[in-house]
This record gives structure tokens, C-alpha cells and sequence, in this order.
């Protein structure tokens, strides 16, 4: 099946050669593959010129159709390359032309009573025609306009006839063609000329004079005819002159003569013509009557007069007579039988009439608007005269205070009766309550009701007095007024005003009182914000202290933030002026809170303090200062880097006490310190040996000074001049900053022939034999003296931990000594007159050896110990009067206490014993000796600082070497880095 797209409309139409019609048409195979259709026409192949295209699609299209060229029989062939036959389809176009009018139009200047016709002609259009006539768009009426139409039989042309033209015909007349195709006109106007005729002819007219009046004068012909007015000069009425439109007079567009509001000179004769340029026109002669109703030339005025003079007022009004008047007071009727002292009477002028109105004796009361009415058959009109009887003016009333302050006030009152005359000036004039103060006069003129009195004493009683004057006169004061002036605000700024960061989130102000206000705040406004920001000031009330400088603490504020401060004083009245701005900038970080001291380490001449950082994200810890003195001394400041959590002090004084607290700082400045904590360095003082063993009779009286300035770290001295073959006592003193020991040796020199001369009595030998013995028993002895003294020193803080309680010491007490420095301390000294023996001396002795009293350093294990350490205790060991036989060791020089170590208070002390060229003796209570092995030794490093906590949290005993004690030694700071430390 094939199906092809035909032509909706096979006709196609055009109105006339100007316009442009296109033709489109599709022809195509629906149902195979198409090849390129062929498009004919008459049997000729398409296009057979420009204006028809045919596009592969199979669409023909025709642009600009034309009748008679394109009208024919098309054909659209389409054939295929699969061997079908081709398939075709034959359609016809007819191109049909709308109907075309020739143009006509009417004769001019046609008149009423001539003759016209005018004929329609249709130029081409296809046929059949229809052709009718239209009058102003409407369908002609023959019959009603008297007119005749002549057609012909195909409707090509018709003929319109008008036998005898009149003012009805004019209008426009339109001829229509019409076809099937379309529809084709034209028009033409026809103009019949009219003459004027009246349509409203003016007359007499009558009028008031001062009112609205208006002349009718209206015409019509063709064209429109022009009105023109004009007035007679002349009497009778033969010259006229014309009238030219103004505000008093002006012609209306319809041709009347409006008056806006008749004179009595405009009386007389018009003339009103009318005029088309057709025929002669229209003229007419009217007259205007304007009569008077009584008229005031002037319709207000005043009279004036003083208290008892005659008032006279006449009343002469313009108008025609006869007139009546009428006399009111304030609006009502006049009745001058009951007023005596008023009269009136009329009397006939030249002109018209007048009345006149008469008071004797004026009173205030009489200052009233009095109304004249004189009227007439054709109105009326009033006179209004305000009768003032002028006086002097009464007292102001009503005096009323306003805006009241500290050293002014503003006065407010009504005006008074002015007397009616006007007020000249208002007198003020004031008092306080004693009465004899007097403020004023001031002046303020009669324009004016209120005055701003300065000047005024704060908190003061004044009493206002008001009195005002006019020409004729001055009033009485008014009725005084009281009021009593404010306090005033305080009227200087607060100055000096500081704000110095506090924290991260306050700021401390401070500022000066004004010292012409102190007397007078009653507190402060403190106000801040953002610096540079638009937002108000938010301010916080502060008290005042009755003092010259004041401060206050900002909280609440954020961290790192610059802000804004101002002060303002303020008391009862209110806020004075504000200070300067002060800007400041919170801390980014909060000082430091105070450490924790947790415990210490001592020995004779350090102790190692540990503590635990109170750390908090918004105050780190940049570094600490630790504060430590002994009693009656001043507070030694050691500056620690942050990450310090223990420091060791060297250089002590063995067997002092002394007072330590840490402060940690950051940049925000220094944090509270921590709590104050008490310690003791080892030892006490020495303990001198036995008088037997100390000295043994000789032949010798008196002793001989070798040297007294022995340093410590010379190990030998040479001493010369001796005796072959003889026993010698050498008596050597060591000190140190806890006191002194004197120990006496025996020697004997070789005889000339080398041999060792003979031993002392046998008294010496079994003084030796239980000297040996105690190197036994005193170690034994010592051990469970310790063991006692722990056991003690452990329920004693475990009591004062149960009850919860921390002391704090200070030493304050001062024995007024200088500290004795080691390094000052000779080995050997010489007993001069001044010292006192240790001991009682031998009786072969006593007036050989000076007498000496010093107080000694005992070192731990020595029997007579110190310093069982807890914080914020200090506990003093005992001094034994007998000292035990130190214990003896061959070839010993020296003897050297380990450190004490304490740790939550337990002690344990180990004695270590140095001898000249031989290995050391380790000597420690048995209570411990199973835990030596396990121990870790407390190792001081080269900077005076000690390791770790963890390195020495489980140490019991302690054990040195010769060589630690030297590098010991050498590895201590210095007084001088000391001093500098602190400083």
C-alpha cells in the first residue's frame, strides 16, 4: 500500500501582485525505500525557473505565486532501485485574484441645495462580485438621506447620486467589492458648507454685583463658526470694542461670556457675533444689569482704646438702598436697652446709609468682637471690628520647673492676660531659704515663656518668682515656686587608667580618683569591648574605695584578645565624662599553676628535690624558680627550664635545715608558689674519740704547731726536726660547716741505726686490744640504733599522713653567723687562745692547751645521725656527750659518710670507708645487706643535676668508690655559678 502526503488546499489565492504567496508540497513513499523523487508539471520536468525548488526530501516549493504562470496540472513520480514500478500522484493548482476599487472622491466647497454624485469602479478580481455602499461605517439609508444608487449587472461599477445636498449628508462614504477570494474598499468624504444659526441666542441678563455671572452665545454651521464678544463704548450703543479673555472675564470654548465675579463697572452692552466664513454670519446685543448688595471695603478692623474712654465705631457700607443693619457682641444680638452704656443710630449719606455704634466708659470687659450686618434686597455683608480695651497685664500663672540639674533649672509659665497690649518683657527673680540669697532680675521678652536659670548650686532650695509689663504697666509677681537642685555627676574624667593583663581571660584596671570629685561618686563604670569594634561598651559597676587609686579585675574575656577600657565616675546624677581609652591585650596563656612537691634526697651536702607539674592546657609551664635559705637567711633564687621535674642542690651545709618552695612561671609571669617544705642535710656535729685514746703522758709539755693551713685535697705533709728513736702525739683537727674532730695519732721516729724503737707501756697495748674490739660492736650498736630510729621515723608519718595535716616551716630564726664554706676549711688547724678543747685536757696538760668549743659534723652510720626527712617536718637528731671509740682501720686517713636517701620516710644509710692505698671497706647494717646487690647507685651528673626519679625510686643504699668521689667533686658548681643562678 502506498500513501502519499497530498495538498490540504488545492486552490490557492493573492490579493494583488505586491503580495508574496509560497507553496509547499511533500511528496513520499511510505512504506520502501525511496529513491529521489521527480516532480512535473504540464508534463515538464520541475523547476522550470527560479522561483521553484525541488529538495531531496520530495517537497516542491513555489515562492512569489503568480496567476497564469503557475496555475497548471503537477505530478510527483518516485521510482526504486528493487525493480518495482515507479509510483505517481496528479494534483492541479488554480491560483484565484481578490476584487480591486479604483480610488474616487467628492467636489469641494459644495453647498446646501447643489447637486453631487460620485462613482465605484472595480478595477480587476475574479468574479462573481458583491458591491454595497457605507455612510460613516454604517449602511447607507437611501430613503432618509434622499439619495440614489446605480449599479451594473456583474457589479463592476455603481454610482452614487445626491439631488439636493444638505447639512445631513456630510460624513464619509465607503464602497465595498467582495468575492470568495476576498474583499476589496475605499472611502471618500463628503463636505456640504453651512452657514451659522443659533443654537442658544443671548439675551438680558441680571446680576449681583460680586457674584459668578454668565452670557450664553451658541451657534453652529459648517466649519464650526467662531464666537467673538465685544462691549459697547458708547452710549447709545454703536461703538464696541472687543474682549479680550483675562482672570475677571474670559470666553467659555462653547462661546459664553463668564464673569468670575461681577464689578458694578461691568454693567452695560455686549455684542456676540458668530462667523463661519458662509454666508454673513450671526450678531446679537444683549445687556447686563448688575446691581449692590452692601459691600464692606474693608471687612475686619481693630479699635484700640484704654480703660473709661469712649469707643465710637462706624459702619458705612456700598450698596444699593434701602439697607438694614444689625449689631452683635461676640456673635450675639446687641440689645442696647439692657447694655446703657451702648447706642447706636443710621443715618443717609451721599452714597448710601451708615450706622454708628457708641460705648461710654470702656471696661475690660467690653474688648469683644463686634459684628455690623447691613443688608438689602440683594444681600448682605458683615463688619467685624475687635473692640481691645487695653490694661495692664495680670500675673503669670501656672510657673512650673522643668528640667532640673545640679546648677540649672528651666522655668516654664502661661502666658497671662496681656491687658491687650502686648506683654513687653516677663521679670524672673529668686531666693534660697534663708531669704537673704536674692538671684536676679533677669529679663526675658514678651515672646518668650521659658528661661534656663545657670548658675545654680548644687543640692540647694530656691524659690522662682515670675512678673511681666506692657506699656501701661507692670503685674504683680506670680506665686512662688520651690524646688531644691540635684546633685550634679561627676565633671572630670578618672585618670592615670592602666589595664594590665591578668590571665588569658582578666584584665586588672587601675585608674586615679579625680581629686575635685572624690567627695562626690559614689562607684565606677567600667566599660570594655573589642578593640576597634562598633559595639557598644559593656560596663560593670565597681564600688568606690575611699581611697586616691583604685582597681578592678575584668573576667570573662577572650583569650589573646585586644580590647578597649574606658572609666567612668558615677554617683546618684548619673555617669561623668569617660576616661581615656586604655587598650590591652589579654595573655594567651594563664600563669602556671603551683607545682607539687612530691619528695627529697639528702645527704651532707646536697639534696635532690622532685615534684610533679600541675599542668593545664591554657597555662603551660615555660620554666620554674626554686626558692630555698636557711634559717635567718634570705631566700636564694635557682632559675629551672620547664622540663625539669627534680634538681639536686650542691654545696649545702651538712646537718642545716633549710626551707624550699617551687614557683613555676610561663609567659604569662610567675604562678603561686608551691607549698613550703623543710629538710635537713646529713650530719652532726663530730664526735671526738676518748681522752685515753686522745692523749698519753709524755715528757712533752706543750704542743708544737706543724700547720694550719692544710687544703683538703693534699693527701701527705713532711714534718721535720724530730728526735731519733722517739714516740711523738700528733693531734690533727679536720673542719667542716657542721663543726670540727680532733684526733691524736702515736708515732715514733727510727733510731740512728734504723731500727724501730720500743712500743709504749702496756696500758697502750690493751687500750689497743679494746680499741680493735669496738670496730666490732659499734657497727653492730649503730644498726640497731637505726633500726630503732626508722621504725620510729615510719609511725611518725604515717600518723601525720592519717590526720591529713601538711605544715609548712619557715626558718626565720638566725643565729647571725656567716654560712662556713668547705673550701675554706683547712685539714689541720692550730688551737690558739681563743678555741676551747673538745675534751677535758690530761693533768700534765692543762696549761699547755688553750681551751676549745666547736660544734660537729657526725656523718651517717656514725651512731649520732640527723634529718629523718618528711615534708614539712624537721626532726633533730642527738648529741652524745661520750661518743663510742671510733672504729679503727688500718692505714686509714679519711673517712667519708655516704649519702642518706630519703623516700617517703624511710632511711637507710650506709657507711663507706676510704683507706690510703688500700681497696675501700663497705660497711652497712645487716638489716639490709641482702638488697645491695639489687641496688641502683644515685648517679649526680656534671651539671649538678640529678637523673631521673626512676633511677633512683627503689635505691636503699648508696656506695661510692675513691674515683666517684672525685669526679663527684670536680663536677659541683661553683659558689660563684651558684650565686649567679640564684640572682
Amino acid at each position: 500500500m502506498r500513501q502519499f502526503r497530498q495538498p490540504v488546499t488545492p486552490n490557492y489565492t493573492f490579493k494583488d501582485r505586491s503580495e508574496i504567496c509560497n507553496l509547499h508540497f511533500i511528496c513520499r513513499d511510505v512504506l520502501r525505500k525511496l529513491q529521489l523523487p521527480t516532480r512535473y508539471v504540464e508534463g515538464r520536468p520541475l523547476p522550470v525557473n527560479q522561483r521553484q525548488r525541488v529538495y531531496p526530501n520530495g517537497t516542491l516549493q513555489i515562492m512569489d505565486i503568480q496567476p497564469g504562470e503557475d496555475n497548471g496540472q503537477y505530478s510527483c513520480e518516485v521510482t526504486s532501485g528493487e525493480g518495482m514500478q515507479p509510483a505517481s500522484r496528479t494534483f492541479r493548482i488554480i491560483i484565484r485574484a481578490g476584487p480591486k476599487v479604483a480610488s474616487f472622491s467628492f467636489r469641494d466647497n459644495l453647498h446646501e441645495g447643489m447637486r453631487t454624485a460620485v462613482t465605484c469602479i472595480v478595477l480587476g478580481g475574479d468574479g462573481p462580485l458583491s458591491l454595497r455602499w457605507l455612510k460613516d461605517d454604517e449602511p447607507l439609508a437611501e430613503q432618509e438621506l434622499n439619495v440614489n444608487v446605480l449599479q451594473e449587472e456583474d457589479g463592476s461599477i455603481s454610482t452614487l447620486t445626491f439631488k439636493n445636498l444638505t447639512y445631513k449628508h456630510n460624513g464619509n462614504y465607503t464602497c465595498i467589492v467582495t468575492n470568495d477570494v476576498a474583499s476589496g474598499s475605499y472611502s471618500a468624504t463628503l463636505t456640504v458648507k453651512v452657514p451659522p444659526r443659533w443654537m442658544l441666542e443671548p439675551s438680558d441678563t441680571s446680576t449681583v454685583a460680586g457674584r459668578p455671572s454668565r452670557i450664553d452665545c451658541q451657534a453652529d454651521g459648517v466649519p464650526q463658526p467662531h464666537v467673538r464678544w465685544k462691549m459697547a463704548i458708547s452710549q447709545p450703543p454703536e461703538q464696541f470694542k472687543t474682549i479680550v479673555s483675562s482672570s475677571h472675564i474670559h470666553i467659555l470654548v462653547n462661546g459664553s461670556l463668564n464673569f468670575r465675579s461681577v464689578e458694578p463697572s461691568d454693567a452695560g452692552y455686549y455684542l456676540c457675533e458668530a462667523n463661519n466664513g458662509v454666508g454673513s454670519g450671526l450678531s446679537a446685543v444683549v445687556r447686563l444689569t448688575v446691581h449692590s448688595a452692601p459691600h464692606f471695603l474693608t471687612k475686619f478692623m481693630v479699635v484700640s482704646t484704654r480703660r473709661g474712654d469712649k469707643v465710637t465705631i462706624d459702619c458705612t457700607p456700598e450698596g444699593d438702598r434701602p439697607m438694614a443693619f444689625t449689631w452683635r457682641k461676640n456673635g450675639i444680638l446687641l440689645d442696647t436697652s439692657k447694655e446703657t452704656r451702648y447706642s447706636h443710630r443710621t443715618e443717609t449719606t451721599v452714597n448710601g446709609e451708615r450706622s454708628i455704634l457708641t460705648i461710654e466708659k470702656s471696661d475690660r470687659k467690653d474688648s469683644a468682637l463686634i459684628s455690623c450686618i447691613a443688608s438689602n434686597d440683594y444681600g448682605e455683608d458683615t463688619l467685624n471690628v475687635q473692640v481691645t480695651v487695653q490694661d495692664i497685664p495680670d500675673a503669670p500663672q501656672n510657673l512650673e520647673i522643668h528640667d532640673v540639674a545640679s546648677r540649672s533649672v528651666r522655668l516654664t509659665w502661661q502666658k497671662p492676660f496681656d491687658g491687650n497690649f502686648p506683654i513687653t518683657r516677663y521679670t524672673i527673680m529668686w531666693r534660697q531659704t534663708d531669704g537673704k540669697t536674692i538671684g536676679g532680675p533677669l529679663h526675658v521678652p514678651g515672646s518668650e515663656t521659658t528661661l534656663i536659670i545657670r548658675g545654680l548650686r548644687p543640692k540647694t532650695r530656691y524659690f522662682f518668682r515670675v512678673k511681666c509689663e506692657n506699656s501701661l504697666g507692670e503685674s504683680q509677681f506670680g506665686a512662688e515656686v520651690a524646688i531644691t537642685t540635684l546633685e550634679e555627676p561627676p565633671s572630670s574624667p578618672p585618670q592615670s587608667i592602666k589595664a594590665i593583663p591578668v590571665s588569658s581571660k582578666s584584665v586588672n584596671v587601675t585608674w586615679q580618683t579625680p581629686s575635685e570629685d572624690l567627695n562626690s561618686i559614689d562607684g565606677f563604670y567600667v566599660g570594655f569591648k573589642m578593640a576597634r569594634s562598633p559595639e557598644p561598651y559593656t560596663f560593670k559597676p565597681v564600688d568606690f574605695k575611699n581611697t586616691l587609686f583604685q582597681h578592678f579585675e575584668i573576667g570573662d574575656l577572650n583569650r589573646y584578645t585586644e580590647y578597649s577600657i574606658v572609666v567612668q565616675a558615677y554617683n546618684s546624677r548619673g555617669a561623668g565624662p569617660p576616661s581615656e581609652e586604655a587598650v590591652v591585650r589579654t595573655l594567651e596563656f594563664d600563669r602556671p599553676n603551683p607545682p607539687i612537691m612530691r619528695q627529697y634526697f639528702a645527704t651532707s651536702r646536697t639534696l635532690k628535690l622532685s615534684w610533679e607539674p600541675n599542668n593545664h592546657p591554657n597555662a603551660p609551664i615555660s620554666g620554674y624558680i626554686l626558692y630555698h635559705r636557711t634559717e635567718g637567711n634570705h631566700w636564694q633564687e635557682t632559675h629551672l627550664t620547664g622540663d625539669r621535674t627534680a634538681y639536686t642542690l650542691h654545696d649545702l651545709q651538712c646537718g642545716s635545715a633549710y626551707s624550699f618552695y617551687l614557683v613555676a612561671f610561663n609567659s604569662a609571669g610567675r604562678g603561686n608558689g608551691s607549698e613550703i617544705i623543710s629538710a635537713r642535710t646529713d650530719g652532726s656535729p663530730p664526735i671526738a674519740p676518748e681522752k685515753r685514746l686522745l692523749l698519753s703522758p709524755n715528757g712533752q709539755q706543750e704542743w708544737t704547731l706543724v700547720s694550719n693551713n692544710v687544703i683538703p685535697e693534699q693527701n701527705n705533709i713532711t714534718i721535720t726536726d724530730l728526735s731519733p728513736g722517739s714516740w711523738y702525739s700528733l693531734l690533727i683537727t679536720a673542719r667542716n660547716d657542721a663543726g670540727s674532730t680532733d684526733a691524736e695519732y702515736k708515732f715514733a721516729t727510727l733510731t740512728l741505726s734504723g731500727e724501730y724503737p720500743p712500743r709504749p707501756s702496756k696500758v697502750s697495748d690493751m687500750s689497743g686490744s679494746f680499741y680493735r674490739h669496738l670496730t666490732i660492736t659499734v657497727p653492730v650498736v649503730s644498726s640497731i640504733i637505726v633500726l630503732f630510729v626508722v621504725l620510729f621515723a615510719v609511725c611518725f608519718i604515717t600518723r601525720r599522713r592519717t590526720s591529713g595535716t601538711v605544715q609548712r616551716t619557715q626558718n626565720n630564726d638566725s643565729d647571725g653567723r656567716d654560712p662556713i664554706k668547705a673550701e675554706n676549711v683547712p685539714l689541720s688547724v692550730t688551737y690558739d687562745a681563743g678555741q676551747e678543747p673538745t675534751y677535758l685536757p690530761a693533768p700534765y696538760t692543762t696549761s699547755r692547751v688553750s681551751g676549745y668549743n666547736r660544734e660537729h659534723c657526725i656523718l651517717p652510720g656514725s651512731g649520732n645521725e640527723q634529718n629523718v626527712g618528711t615534708f614539712g617536718s624537721t626532726r633533730s637528731g642527738y648529741t652524745y656527750n661520750v661518743p663510742h671509740p671510733p672504729r679503727r682501720v688500718e692505714k686509714s686517713e679519711c673517712i667519708y659518710a655516704s649519702p642518706t636517701i630519703y623516700i617517703a620516710g624511710y632511711r637507710h644509710a650506709g657507711m663507706e670507708l676510704r683507706s690510703h692505698r688500700e681497696h675501700p671497706i663497705y660497711e652497712v647494717p645487716d638489716r639490709g645487706r641482702m638488697k645491695i646487690e639489687n641496688s641502683r647507685p644515685w648517679r649526680e651528673s656534671g651539671d649538678g643535676d640529678s637523673s631521673s626519679e626512676s633511677d633512683n625510686e627503689d635505691l636503699l643504699y648508696t656506695l661510692h668508690s675513691p674515683d666517684d668521689r672525685i669526679i663527684r667533686d670536680e663536677a659541683r658548681e661553683s659558689e660563684t655559678e651558684c650565686d649567679r643562678l640564684c640572682n
